[in-house]
Protein backbone atom coordinates (compact mmCIF):
# COMPACT_ATOMS: atom_id res chain seq x y z
CA UNK A 1 0.00 0.00 0.00
CA UNK A 2 0.88 3.47 -0.91
CA UNK A 3 0.94 4.86 2.84
CA UNK A 4 2.54 1.96 4.57
CA UNK A 5 5.30 1.42 1.99
CA UNK A 6 5.73 5.44 2.55
CA UNK A 7 5.79 4.98 6.67
CA UNK A 8 8.21 2.12 6.31
CA UNK A 9 10.79 3.53 4.08
CA UNK A 10 10.69 6.79 5.78
CA UNK A 11 10.49 6.47 9.07
CA UNK A 12 11.96 9.70 10.57
CA UNK A 13 9.20 11.33 8.84
CA UNK A 14 6.27 9.03 10.10
CA UNK A 15 7.10 9.97 13.69
CA UNK A 16 6.89 13.19 12.69
CA UNK A 17 3.55 13.52 11.30
CA UNK A 18 2.87 11.13 14.76
CA UNK A 19 4.30 13.86 16.65
CA UNK A 20 2.76 16.75 14.99
CA UNK A 21 -0.48 14.89 15.16
CA UNK A 22 -0.34 14.88 19.26
CA UNK A 23 1.06 17.99 19.51
CA UNK A 24 -1.77 19.71 17.28
CA UNK A 25 -4.30 17.53 19.27
CA UNK A 26 -3.08 19.00 22.64
CA UNK A 27 -2.81 22.48 21.58
CA UNK A 28 -6.62 21.92 20.33
CA UNK A 29 -8.08 20.52 23.77
CA UNK A 30 -6.38 23.34 25.82
CA UNK A 31 -8.12 26.06 23.53
CA UNK A 32 -11.47 23.90 23.23
CA UNK A 33 -14.22 25.52 24.94
CA UNK A 34 -15.75 23.05 27.46
CA UNK A 35 -19.87 23.39 27.92
CA UNK A 36 -21.90 20.49 29.19
CA UNK A 37 -24.37 20.12 26.13
CA UNK A 38 -23.98 21.25 22.29
CA UNK A 39 -25.22 24.08 20.81
CA UNK A 40 -28.46 24.17 19.84
CA UNK A 41 -29.93 26.23 17.79
CA UNK A 42 -33.85 26.32 17.64
CA UNK A 43 -35.62 29.08 16.03
CA UNK A 44 -38.18 29.64 18.71
CA UNK A 45 -39.13 33.19 19.11
CA UNK A 46 -41.51 34.56 22.47
CA UNK A 47 -44.25 36.84 22.06
CA UNK A 48 -45.45 38.80 25.48
CA UNK A 49 -48.54 40.69 25.30
CA UNK A 50 -49.43 42.84 28.48
CA UNK A 51 -53.11 43.80 28.57
CA UNK A 52 -53.57 45.65 31.74
CA UNK A 53 -56.99 45.13 33.51
CA UNK A 54 -58.39 42.71 30.76
CA UNK A 55 -60.00 39.06 32.16
CA UNK A 56 -58.95 36.66 30.19
CA UNK A 57 -62.13 35.85 28.16
CA UNK A 58 -61.06 39.62 26.75
CA UNK A 59 -57.84 38.44 25.97
CA UNK A 60 -58.30 35.33 23.75
CA UNK A 61 -60.71 37.27 21.89
CA UNK A 62 -58.99 40.85 21.61
CA UNK A 63 -55.34 39.68 21.39
CA UNK A 64 -54.96 36.53 21.13
CA UNK A 65 -57.24 35.86 18.15
CA UNK A 66 -55.82 38.26 15.85
CA UNK A 67 -52.51 37.72 16.40
CA UNK A 68 -53.07 34.32 15.55
CA UNK A 69 -54.64 35.33 12.30
CA UNK A 70 -51.40 37.03 11.58
CA UNK A 71 -48.22 34.74 13.00
CA UNK A 72 -49.85 31.44 10.98
CA UNK A 73 -50.03 33.66 7.64
CA UNK A 74 -45.83 33.61 8.24
CA UNK A 75 -43.78 31.49 5.98
CA UNK A 76 -41.50 28.42 7.66
CA UNK A 77 -43.82 28.42 11.10
CA UNK A 78 -44.20 24.93 12.78
CA UNK A 79 -48.25 25.38 13.41
CA UNK A 80 -48.79 22.05 15.43
CA UNK A 81 -45.98 22.96 18.07
CA UNK A 82 -46.75 26.58 18.09
CA UNK A 83 -48.55 27.15 21.77
CA UNK A 84 -50.90 30.42 22.72
CA UNK A 85 -52.00 31.96 26.14
CA UNK A 86 -54.47 34.10 27.40
CA UNK A 87 -54.79 34.86 31.21
CA UNK A 88 -55.92 38.00 33.41
CA UNK A 89 -53.97 40.94 31.85
CA UNK A 90 -51.92 38.99 29.52
CA UNK A 91 -51.07 36.88 26.58
CA UNK A 92 -48.44 35.34 25.73
CA UNK A 93 -47.43 33.07 22.11
CA UNK A 94 -44.50 30.60 21.57
CA UNK A 95 -43.87 30.18 18.28
CA UNK A 96 -42.01 27.25 16.66
CA UNK A 97 -40.10 27.37 13.28
CA UNK A 98 -38.57 25.32 10.93
CA UNK A 99 -34.87 24.64 11.75
CA UNK A 100 -33.90 25.91 7.91
CA UNK A 101 -35.44 29.22 9.53
CA UNK A 102 -32.68 31.97 10.26
CA UNK A 103 -33.60 32.96 13.98
CA UNK A 104 -33.28 36.34 13.35
CA UNK A 105 -35.54 37.14 10.14
CA UNK A 106 -38.41 34.75 11.94
CA UNK A 107 -38.00 37.52 14.90
CA UNK A 108 -38.56 40.44 12.23
CA UNK A 109 -41.47 38.41 10.37
CA UNK A 110 -43.47 38.18 13.75
CA UNK A 111 -42.88 41.78 14.86
CA UNK A 112 -44.12 42.48 11.36
CA UNK A 113 -47.15 40.05 11.12
CA UNK A 114 -47.74 41.69 14.55
CA UNK A 115 -47.28 45.54 13.14
CA UNK A 116 -49.65 44.98 10.46
CA UNK A 117 -52.55 43.94 13.30
CA UNK A 118 -51.92 46.60 15.27
CA UNK A 119 -54.70 48.99 14.06
CA UNK A 120 -57.16 46.12 15.32
CA UNK A 121 -56.05 45.64 18.75
CA UNK A 122 -57.30 47.54 21.40
CA UNK A 123 -55.52 50.67 21.88
CA UNK A 124 -55.39 49.88 25.93
CA UNK A 125 -52.64 47.51 25.18
CA UNK A 126 -49.52 47.74 25.65
CA UNK A 127 -46.71 46.71 22.99
CA UNK A 128 -45.58 43.58 22.61
CA UNK A 129 -42.71 42.24 23.46
CA UNK A 130 -40.57 39.63 21.18
CA UNK A 131 -37.82 37.65 22.13
CA UNK A 132 -36.14 35.16 20.71
CA UNK A 133 -35.86 31.29 22.95
CA UNK A 134 -32.18 29.81 23.62
CA UNK A 135 -31.38 27.80 26.04
CA UNK A 136 -28.15 28.89 26.19
CA UNK A 137 -29.65 32.04 28.19
CA UNK A 138 -29.93 30.05 31.22
CA UNK A 139 -28.06 31.82 34.06
CA UNK A 140 -24.49 29.77 34.51
CA UNK A 141 -23.94 31.31 38.35
CA UNK A 142 -27.00 32.62 40.77
CA UNK A 143 -25.73 34.63 43.64
CA UNK A 144 -27.22 36.06 46.35
CA UNK A 145 -26.84 39.09 48.70
CA UNK A 146 -27.65 39.06 51.96
CA UNK A 147 -27.60 40.29 55.46
CA UNK A 148 -29.21 40.47 58.97
CA UNK A 149 -28.76 43.89 59.79
CA UNK A 150 -28.46 46.21 56.05
CA UNK A 151 -32.31 46.33 55.01
CA UNK A 152 -33.14 44.74 51.73
CA UNK A 153 -33.52 48.02 49.89
CA UNK A 154 -29.80 49.00 50.77
CA UNK A 155 -28.37 45.88 49.67
CA UNK A 156 -30.61 46.06 46.02
CA UNK A 157 -28.54 49.34 45.54
CA UNK A 158 -25.25 47.63 46.51
CA UNK A 159 -26.29 44.73 44.01
CA UNK A 160 -27.17 47.37 41.38
CA UNK A 161 -24.26 49.62 41.67
CA UNK A 162 -21.66 47.87 42.40
CA UNK A 163 -22.12 43.71 41.95
CA UNK A 164 -24.08 44.10 38.71
CA UNK A 165 -22.13 46.84 37.21
CA UNK A 166 -18.61 44.96 38.16
CA UNK A 167 -19.66 41.50 37.05
CA UNK A 168 -21.36 42.81 33.66
CA UNK A 169 -17.54 43.65 33.00
CA UNK A 170 -16.06 40.35 33.03
CA UNK A 171 -15.78 38.86 29.19
CA UNK A 172 -17.95 36.34 28.49
CA UNK A 173 -20.97 37.66 30.51
CA UNK A 174 -23.98 38.43 28.65
CA UNK A 175 -25.78 40.16 31.43
CA UNK A 176 -26.72 40.18 34.96
CA UNK A 177 -29.97 39.99 36.35
CA UNK A 178 -31.24 40.81 39.90
CA UNK A 179 -34.00 38.82 41.60
CA UNK A 180 -35.71 39.76 44.44
CA UNK A 181 -34.36 43.64 44.80
CA UNK A 182 -37.07 46.58 46.37
CA UNK A 183 -36.22 48.94 44.01
CA UNK A 184 -36.22 52.51 45.38
CA UNK A 185 -39.39 54.72 45.18
CA UNK A 186 -40.93 58.04 46.55
CA UNK A 187 -44.34 57.79 47.24
CA UNK A 188 -46.73 60.92 47.42
CA UNK A 189 -49.62 60.25 49.54
CA UNK A 190 -52.29 62.90 49.10
CA UNK A 191 -54.21 64.50 51.46
CA UNK A 192 -57.92 64.98 50.67
CA UNK A 193 -58.62 67.96 53.61
CA UNK A 194 -55.84 70.02 52.68
CA UNK A 195 -56.13 69.81 49.12
CA UNK A 196 -59.53 70.78 49.59
CA UNK A 197 -58.87 73.76 51.81
CA UNK A 198 -56.53 75.07 49.04
CA UNK A 199 -58.77 74.10 46.25
CA UNK A 200 -56.22 71.55 44.33
CA UNK A 201 -56.99 68.36 42.62
CA UNK A 202 -55.43 65.46 42.27
CA UNK A 203 -55.01 66.46 38.34
CA UNK A 204 -52.90 69.60 39.79
CA UNK A 205 -50.09 67.83 41.51
CA UNK A 206 -49.51 65.44 38.77
CA UNK A 207 -49.29 67.91 36.12
CA UNK A 208 -46.86 70.02 38.76
CA UNK A 209 -44.67 66.63 39.39
CA UNK A 210 -43.79 66.24 35.39
CA UNK A 211 -43.46 69.50 35.30
CA UNK A 212 -41.11 70.31 37.43
CA UNK A 213 -39.39 66.60 37.74
CA UNK A 214 -37.19 66.82 34.84
CA UNK A 215 -33.35 67.37 33.43
CA UNK A 216 -33.73 68.92 29.86
CA UNK A 217 -31.40 70.47 27.22
CA UNK A 218 -32.60 74.70 27.23
CA UNK A 219 -30.04 75.64 24.83
CA UNK A 220 -26.28 76.23 23.77
CA UNK A 221 -23.90 79.11 24.08
CA UNK A 222 -21.88 79.49 20.75
CA UNK A 223 -18.13 81.09 21.09
CA UNK A 224 -16.26 81.74 18.16
CA UNK A 225 -14.44 78.63 17.91
CA UNK A 226 -16.62 76.04 20.42
CA UNK A 227 -20.34 75.69 21.59
CA UNK A 228 -21.60 74.70 25.16
CA UNK A 229 -24.48 73.46 26.10
CA UNK A 230 -27.21 74.47 28.57
CA UNK A 231 -28.74 71.82 30.28
CA UNK A 232 -31.13 72.41 33.09
CA UNK A 233 -30.68 70.01 35.92
CA UNK A 234 -33.95 69.50 37.96
CA UNK A 235 -34.28 65.93 38.89
CA UNK A 236 -35.50 65.74 42.84
CA UNK A 237 -33.88 62.84 44.85
CA UNK A 238 -34.84 63.44 48.49
CA UNK A 239 -38.45 63.61 50.28
CA UNK A 240 -37.67 67.33 51.17
CA UNK A 241 -37.13 68.23 48.19
CA UNK A 242 -40.17 66.98 46.33
CA UNK A 243 -42.18 68.68 49.39
CA UNK A 244 -40.90 72.50 48.44
CA UNK A 245 -42.51 71.25 44.43
CA UNK A 246 -45.43 74.57 43.87
CA UNK A 247 -48.64 72.84 42.80
CA UNK A 248 -49.99 76.12 42.26
CA UNK A 249 -50.84 79.48 43.57
CA UNK A 250 -53.71 80.28 45.57
CA UNK A 251 -53.99 84.30 46.71
CA UNK A 252 -50.84 85.10 45.20
CA UNK A 253 -49.38 82.55 47.28
CA UNK A 254 -47.98 79.29 45.96
CA UNK A 255 -49.17 75.77 47.80
CA UNK A 256 -46.15 73.65 48.47
CA UNK A 257 -46.29 69.94 48.04
CA UNK A 258 -45.55 69.73 51.33
CA UNK A 259 -48.53 71.15 52.25
CA UNK A 260 -51.31 68.88 51.00
CA UNK A 261 -49.54 65.79 50.50
CA UNK A 262 -46.80 63.52 52.71
CA UNK A 263 -43.62 62.65 50.38
CA UNK A 264 -42.21 58.75 51.81
CA UNK A 265 -39.28 57.62 50.62
CA UNK A 266 -39.70 54.10 50.47
CA UNK A 267 -39.99 51.10 47.65
CA UNK A 268 -42.21 50.08 44.93
CA UNK A 269 -43.87 46.56 45.37
CA UNK A 270 -42.01 43.68 44.95
CA UNK A 271 -43.15 41.50 41.74
CA UNK A 272 -40.05 38.53 42.71
CA UNK A 273 -38.23 37.22 46.19
CA UNK A 274 -34.76 35.78 47.28
CA UNK A 275 -34.70 33.75 50.07
CA UNK A 276 -31.33 32.27 51.53
CA UNK A 277 -31.15 30.44 54.18
CA UNK A 278 -34.69 31.60 55.12
CA UNK A 279 -33.20 35.59 55.14
CA UNK A 280 -35.60 37.85 52.30
CA UNK A 281 -31.78 38.46 50.35
CA UNK A 282 -31.17 39.67 46.46
CA UNK A 283 -30.38 37.25 43.69
CA UNK A 284 -27.78 38.36 41.12
CA UNK A 285 -28.35 35.55 38.05
CA UNK A 286 -25.44 35.77 35.57
CA UNK A 287 -25.95 34.70 32.24
CA UNK A 288 -23.29 34.22 29.59
CA UNK A 289 -22.67 35.45 26.19
CA UNK A 290 -22.81 32.61 22.90
CA UNK A 291 -19.45 31.27 22.21
CA UNK A 292 -17.69 31.40 25.20
CA UNK A 293 -16.87 28.43 27.81
CA UNK A 294 -19.14 27.83 30.94
CA UNK A 295 -16.66 27.27 33.45
CA UNK A 296 -14.45 29.48 32.13
CA UNK A 297 -17.04 32.27 32.15
CA UNK A 298 -18.29 30.83 35.53
CA UNK A 299 -14.88 31.01 37.28
CA UNK A 300 -14.04 34.75 36.37
CA UNK A 301 -16.94 35.60 37.50
CA UNK A 302 -15.94 33.98 41.06
CA UNK A 303 -12.51 35.29 41.02
CA UNK A 304 -14.45 39.21 40.33
CA UNK A 305 -17.06 38.24 43.49
CA UNK A 306 -14.41 37.46 45.74
CA UNK A 307 -13.15 41.07 45.04
CA UNK A 308 -16.65 42.51 45.38
CA UNK A 309 -16.61 41.16 49.22
CA UNK A 310 -14.40 43.61 50.66
CA UNK A 311 -16.16 46.62 48.97
CA UNK A 312 -19.45 45.23 50.40
CA UNK A 313 -21.34 46.76 53.41
CA UNK A 314 -20.81 45.42 56.97
CA UNK A 315 -22.78 42.33 57.61
CA UNK A 316 -23.26 41.80 54.24
CA UNK A 317 -22.34 38.14 51.96
CA UNK A 318 -21.88 37.71 48.72
CA UNK A 319 -22.27 33.86 48.24
CA UNK A 320 -22.69 31.34 45.19
CA UNK A 321 -25.37 29.09 45.28
CA UNK A 322 -25.40 27.69 41.86
CA UNK A 323 -23.01 27.10 39.63
CA UNK A 324 -23.41 25.25 35.99
CA UNK A 325 -19.70 25.50 35.72
CA UNK A 326 -19.11 23.22 38.30
CA UNK A 327 -21.43 20.86 37.15
CA UNK A 328 -20.31 21.05 33.86
CA UNK A 329 -16.39 20.40 34.96
CA UNK A 330 -17.89 17.34 37.17
CA UNK A 331 -19.61 16.00 34.12
CA UNK A 332 -16.94 16.60 31.65
CA UNK A 333 -14.38 14.88 34.20
CA UNK A 334 -16.53 11.90 34.83
CA UNK A 335 -16.31 11.31 30.95
CA UNK A 336 -13.02 12.14 30.68
CA UNK A 337 -12.32 9.25 33.85
CA UNK A 338 -14.51 7.09 31.82
CA UNK A 339 -12.74 7.55 28.55
CA UNK A 340 -9.14 6.81 30.31
CA UNK A 341 -10.90 3.36 31.99
CA UNK A 342 -11.55 2.46 28.64
CA UNK A 343 -8.92 3.20 26.83
CA UNK A 344 -6.75 1.33 29.76
CA UNK A 345 -9.07 -1.72 29.36
CA UNK A 346 -8.82 -2.13 25.62
CA UNK A 347 -5.21 -2.03 26.20
CA UNK A 348 -5.46 -5.09 28.93
CA UNK A 349 -7.60 -6.98 26.88
CA UNK A 350 -4.93 -6.71 23.87
CA UNK A 351 -2.35 -7.45 26.49
CA UNK A 352 -4.07 -11.06 27.43
CA UNK A 353 -4.72 -12.04 23.67
CA UNK A 354 -1.57 -11.03 21.99
CA UNK A 355 0.83 -12.24 25.04
CA UNK A 356 3.61 -10.00 24.18
CA UNK A 357 4.14 -6.41 25.55
CA UNK A 358 5.70 -4.87 22.38
CA UNK A 359 3.16 -5.94 20.35
CA UNK A 360 0.48 -4.38 22.73
CA UNK A 361 2.89 -0.99 22.59
CA UNK A 362 2.54 -0.81 18.60
CA UNK A 363 -1.13 -1.44 18.92
CA UNK A 364 -1.70 0.75 21.70
CA UNK A 365 -0.10 3.67 20.76
CA UNK A 366 -3.17 4.02 17.77
CA UNK A 367 -5.53 5.08 20.96
CA UNK A 368 -3.50 8.79 22.53
CA UNK A 369 -2.67 9.20 19.27
CA UNK A 370 -6.30 8.72 17.53
CA UNK A 371 -7.89 10.15 20.64
CA UNK A 372 -5.43 13.34 20.18
CA UNK A 373 -6.38 14.05 16.72
CA UNK A 374 -9.95 13.53 16.90
CA UNK A 375 -9.95 16.66 19.38
CA UNK A 376 -8.33 19.16 16.16
CA UNK A 377 -11.46 17.55 14.28
CA UNK A 378 -13.58 18.66 17.02
CA UNK A 379 -12.22 21.88 17.01
CA UNK A 380 -12.31 22.22 13.67
CA UNK A 381 -15.97 21.59 13.40
CA UNK A 382 -16.42 24.55 16.10
CA UNK A 383 -18.23 22.05 19.06
CA UNK A 384 -17.49 22.52 22.77
CA UNK A 385 -15.62 19.68 24.69
CA UNK A 386 -19.18 18.69 26.21
CA UNK A 387 -20.72 15.52 27.36
CA UNK A 388 -21.94 14.39 23.90
CA UNK A 389 -17.98 14.80 22.20
CA UNK A 390 -16.56 13.41 24.82
CA UNK A 391 -19.21 10.24 24.40
CA UNK A 392 -18.43 9.59 21.04
CA UNK A 393 -14.71 9.10 22.07
CA UNK A 394 -15.31 6.89 24.63
CA UNK A 395 -17.71 4.78 22.64
CA UNK A 396 -15.12 4.62 20.16
CA UNK A 397 -12.20 3.25 22.32
CA UNK A 398 -12.47 -0.01 21.59
CA UNK A 399 -12.86 0.34 17.60
CA UNK A 400 -9.59 2.62 17.39
CA UNK A 401 -7.28 -0.08 17.97
CA UNK A 402 -9.24 -2.81 15.75
CA UNK A 403 -7.30 -1.95 12.73
CA UNK A 404 -4.13 -1.55 14.47
CA UNK A 405 -4.76 -5.33 15.92
CA UNK A 406 -5.77 -6.91 12.68
CA UNK A 407 -2.47 -5.17 11.34
CA UNK A 408 -0.23 -6.33 13.97
CA UNK A 409 -1.40 -9.64 13.74
CA UNK A 410 -1.37 -10.08 10.12
CA UNK A 411 2.51 -8.77 10.43
CA UNK A 412 3.52 -11.40 13.19
CA UNK A 413 2.15 -13.62 11.00
CA UNK A 414 4.45 -13.59 7.85
CA UNK A 415 7.30 -12.97 10.92
CA UNK A 416 6.26 -16.73 12.32
CA UNK A 417 6.41 -17.86 8.50
CA UNK A 418 10.17 -17.00 8.51
CA UNK A 419 10.39 -13.68 6.51
CA UNK A 420 12.69 -10.65 8.30
CA UNK A 421 10.60 -7.88 10.01
CA UNK A 422 11.01 -5.44 7.34
CA UNK A 423 9.20 -8.00 4.31
CA UNK A 424 6.53 -8.93 6.87
CA UNK A 425 5.79 -5.33 7.32
CA UNK A 426 5.49 -4.67 3.83
CA UNK A 427 3.92 -8.11 2.94
CA UNK A 428 1.26 -8.29 6.12
CA UNK A 429 0.09 -4.38 5.78
CA UNK A 430 -0.26 -4.84 1.92
CA UNK A 431 -2.53 -7.95 2.65
CA UNK A 432 -4.80 -7.30 4.86
CA UNK A 433 -5.19 -3.20 3.89
CA UNK A 434 -8.10 -3.45 2.24
CA UNK A 435 -10.15 -5.41 4.35
CA UNK A 436 -9.40 -2.76 7.31
CA UNK A 437 -9.91 0.31 4.97
CA UNK A 438 -13.12 -1.47 4.31
CA UNK A 439 -13.99 -1.82 7.98
CA UNK A 440 -13.27 1.51 8.79
CA UNK A 441 -15.11 3.12 6.04
CA UNK A 442 -18.58 1.08 6.48
CA UNK A 443 -18.18 2.33 10.29
CA UNK A 444 -17.60 5.89 9.11
CA UNK A 445 -20.37 5.72 6.60
CA UNK A 446 -22.84 4.56 9.70
CA UNK A 447 -22.46 7.79 12.16
CA UNK A 448 -21.65 10.24 9.48
CA UNK A 449 -25.49 10.29 8.18
CA UNK A 450 -25.81 10.76 11.65
CA UNK A 451 -24.48 14.31 12.05
CA UNK A 452 -27.13 15.43 9.01
CA UNK A 453 -30.21 14.06 10.75
CA UNK A 454 -33.30 16.81 10.65
CA UNK A 455 -33.74 18.69 13.57
CA UNK A 456 -33.29 18.81 17.35
CA UNK A 457 -31.74 15.20 17.04
CA UNK A 458 -29.38 15.75 14.24
CA UNK A 459 -28.12 18.98 16.63
CA UNK A 460 -28.27 16.66 19.38
CA UNK A 461 -25.69 14.13 17.85
CA UNK A 462 -23.69 15.99 15.60
CA UNK A 463 -20.56 16.01 17.82
CA UNK A 464 -20.85 12.62 18.47
CA UNK A 465 -21.07 11.40 15.13
CA UNK A 466 -18.33 13.58 13.84
CA UNK A 467 -16.28 13.10 16.46
CA UNK A 468 -16.68 9.43 16.32
CA UNK A 469 -15.81 9.48 12.24
CA UNK A 470 -12.91 12.06 12.92
CA UNK A 471 -11.12 9.16 15.12
CA UNK A 472 -11.83 6.18 13.32
CA UNK A 473 -10.33 7.87 10.14
CA UNK A 474 -6.97 8.89 12.27
CA UNK A 475 -6.81 5.14 13.86
CA UNK A 476 -6.68 3.95 10.13
CA UNK A 477 -4.25 6.21 9.17
CA UNK A 478 -2.15 5.35 12.53
CA UNK A 479 -2.44 1.47 11.43
CA UNK A 480 -1.27 1.86 7.67
CA UNK A 481 1.21 4.12 8.89
CA UNK A 482 2.65 3.74 12.33
CA UNK A 483 2.19 0.52 12.88
CA UNK A 484 3.87 -1.28 10.24
CA UNK A 485 6.65 1.00 10.52
CA UNK A 486 7.31 0.42 14.32
CA UNK A 487 7.03 -3.71 13.11
CA UNK A 488 9.94 -3.12 10.84
CA UNK A 489 12.74 -1.17 13.15
CA UNK A 490 11.49 -2.91 16.48
CA UNK A 491 11.15 -6.39 16.30
CA UNK A 492 10.48 -8.84 18.88
CA UNK A 493 13.20 -10.58 20.46
CA UNK A 494 13.52 -14.20 19.10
Amino acid sequence: MLISDAAIKKPIATVTVMLALVVFGLFALGVLKTDEFPDIQQPIVVVSVPYPGASPETVEREVVDPIEDALFSISGIDGRRTISSAIDGFAQFIVFFEFEKDVQQASQDVRDAIGGKRQELPPEMEEPVITRFDPADLPILTLTLESRTVPVAALTRVADEIVKRELRAVQGVADVRIVGGQVRELTVELRPEAMAAAGISAGDVVGALQAQNLAAPVGRVNARLSEQSIRLQGRLDTPAEFEQIAVATRGGRAVRLGQVATVRDGAEEQRTLALFDGVEAVGIEVLKSKGYSTTAVADEVKARAEELRPRLPAGAKLEVVQDAGERVRRSVREVQVTLLEGALLTVLVVFLFLNSWRSTVITGLALPVSVLAAFVAVWAFGFTLNTMSLLGLSLAIGILIDDAIVVRENIVRHIELGEDHTTASFKGTDEIGLAVAATTFSIVAVFVPVAFMYGLAGQWFKPFALTIAAAVLVSLFVSFSLDPMLSAYWPDPQ
